[in-house]
């Protein structure tokens, strides 16, 4: 019956949005590039975001604490604060500061001593429970999306199989976190945000609805740049020239699109089924014995097939200052760099945090897929 709803929904609805996938071709051809990336340093447990401090050091989120990392290769790691939730996105301010986005929390700012020295914990009256990302602006103001009204950060998967009407928010406030306000509403767990190099416009990436948009800073304007990717944007970070790096969480696939449509399947898996086995994406998708078979994801010869289904992927976007890609790197099913929550570049190397693999990666230089 969900087939024959599509077919009506696209006669009866043609403006609505299709669950159609756009297939990997273009700039987004499978390559094997992101798999040549090295890794710096030691592991780190489930790292999330990084920003580069104003004193140069390199603060990664890690479960509740931050890393301030140093070294050629950021190697030298200490902790430079344990908060009282997980920290996500980071941000540096101009003046010094950390931003740091903290599970059931809000916003939270840091002095270079790492002590507490703002916070935004609500706007309109609504507590700020799943905050994601934070960008500053060159003018100073403080832009915060928060993911969902229902569940937290943490609970990503949970929100995407819930499959419930979209509930996060792009909020903006001044540099000391006060004056703050919502910019949009009803944004499906808006994961990525960064300001436009000439900082007219904050661009979000919706991870559910599979969209990057602009919004005006000035007015109520936007605009859709891209409406339907293959995967789930994650973090956006400003590159060189105007242009854009975009992480993805994992690939899109057929059958996690007819779940998410089968509402009383979903609903009954999610009840009596353990959530690291639900058929849907993850960060890392090493085999499990217990895993949802995926068609061709079962190992032929002990060997996995770099083209079966995804149930986990790494995949890192350049887009130019327009938003179209130009350069994708992959890590395919067989890969060791899965699960991408953030890319940034510093100076002439960019950096990704695969959270699915524990890494910090530092991505190869030349553009260029080699086909694999």
């Amino acid at each position: 019956m969900s087939l024959l709803g599509d077919l009506v929904d696209r006669v009866l609805f043609p403006n609505r949005e299709l669950h159609v996938i756009p297939v990997l071709d273009g700039a987004f051809s499978p390559n094997q590039r992101l798999d040549q990336a090295r890794q710096l340093g030691d592991e780190i447990e489930r790292p999330d975001d990084i920003a580069l401090g104003q004193d140069g050091a390199l603060y990664v989120s890690t479960g509740n604490s931050i890393l301030r990392c140093t070294g050629a290769d950021f190697g030298t790691r200490a902790v430079f604060v344990t908060l009282d939730g997980p920290v996500g996105g980071l941000a540096s301010a101009p003046d010094g500061r950390l931003l740091a986005c903290v599970s059931g929390a809000g916003l939270v700012a840091l002095s270079p001593a790492g002590r507490i020295v703002a916070k935004l914990e609500s706007v309109g009256g609504e507590k700020i429970s799943c905050p994601l990302s934070v960008a500053v602006a060159p003018d100073g103001a403080i832009y915060l999306t928060d993911g969902s009204r229902t569940n937290r950060p943490g609970d990503w998967l949970t929100d995407l199989m819930q499959n419930r009407a979209p509930s996060g928010r792009l909020i903006v406030c001044d540099a000391s976190l006060g004056r703050a306000s919502v910019r949009a509403d009803k944004l499906a767990w808006p994961l990525g945000l960064v300001v436009s190099s000439d900082g007219s416009e904050v661009w979000v990436a919706e991870s559910w609805a599979h969209r990057l948009t602009a919004f005006s800073r000035s007015g109520g304007d936007k605009r859709v740049i891209v409406k339907n990717y293959t995967g789930y944007p994650a973090r956006l970070g400003p590159g060189a020239d105007g242009e854009i790096w975009m992480a993805f969480l994992a690939l899109r696939t057929q059958l996690t699109e007819f779940v998410l449509r089968e509402r009383a399947f979903c609903e009954e898996m999610m009840r009596t089924v353990p959530s690291e086995l639900w058929i849907g994406p993850a960060l890392d998708g090493r085999l499990n014995p217990r895993e949802p078979t995926q068609i061709g994801r079962i190992k032929k010869l002990g060997i996995q097939k770099p083209w079966a289904p995804p149930r986990s992927y790494g995949l890192v976007a350049r887009l130019d200052a327009k938003g179209t890609a130009t350069e994708t790197l992959h890590s395919r099913v067989d890969g060791r760099v899965h699960g991408i929550t953030a890319v940034r570049a510093l100076g002439s190397r960019v950096l990704a945090v695969s959270k699915g693999r524990d890494c910090l990666v530092e991505l190869p230089r030349g553009r260029g897929a080699q086909e694999g």
